[in-house]
């Protein structure tokens, strides 16, 4: 088991904490709706155009870290007693997929960001805002819900961490999976990027990131003592 490496996985997801966080507050917590039209679309990213690119370029170091986090972590939840089945492995593919929606998403949010306000009208550039809006949200939530459970199932059955980390990452798996179901809802504060919808997918995985990154770096201290 290489303790350096393991420990700075810890660090690694507190980092894209912080990271995601910050990219939170540069884009706005709350974006338009879907149904607001091209023109009031147009306005709001040319106010909030700094805070949009900063926000999907803040991306690439996240990305970094939480890759990094994954590596560290399939390697601690495949170094836990008891005979393997796989769930390290399934948690790092769901982890992996994660990252590659939050990329297609700033790549998204560049482009809205980019572009001359005008185009969103006669270029239908709306239509790349509405494609953000459902990578952000919507399904966007699907491969954190099943990154959440699969280490959590892991932690669980293996005894890897304590309960208490076990069965937040089981709640926070199962309040993303809730946050998927914005795609039925009109009403802004339940859709994709209504902050109910949100919440339920953000605030719960962040906190068992938060538990786990330290939970590496105490393990991995203790055992070097």
């Amino acid at each position: 088991m290489n303790v350096q490496a393991e420990r700075s996985a810890g660090y690694s997801a507190l980092c894209f904490v912080v990271l995601t966080v910050a990219a939170l507050l540069l884009t706005g917590v709350t974006l338009p709706d879907v149904t607001t039209k091209p023109t009031d679309l147009a306005a709001y990213a040319a106010v909030h155009r700094f805070g949009l690119l900063w926000g999907a370029w803040l991306t690439l170091p996240a990305a970094a870290f939480f890759l990094w986090f994954l590596v560290g972590l399939r390697s601690y939840l495949d170094h836990a007693p008891g005979r393997q089945e796989g769930l390290g492995t399934f948690a790092f593919g769901a982890g992996l997929l994660a990252i590659a929606v939050a990329l297609v998403t700033s790549m998204l949010q560049t482009a809205v960001a980019y572009v001359s306000p005008d185009l969103f009208v006669v270029d239908g550039i709306a239509a790349l805002y509405v494609a953000l809006i459902f990578t952000i949200g919507g399904l966007g939530w699907a491969p954190i819900s099943i990154f959440l459970f699969a280490a959590a199932h892991s932690m669980r059955r293996h005894k890897s961490a304590p309960p208490g980390l076990a069965l937040l990452g089981y709640f926070a798996a199962f309040t993303a999976g809730v946050a998927t179901l914005g795609i039925f809802f009109t009403d802004p504060a339940m859709g994709p990027v209504g902050y109910v919808s949100g919440l339920l997918g953000a605030v719960p995985g962040l906190l068992w990131l938060i538990w786990t990154g330290f939970a590496l770096i105490g393990i991995k201290q203790s055992g070097e003592a």
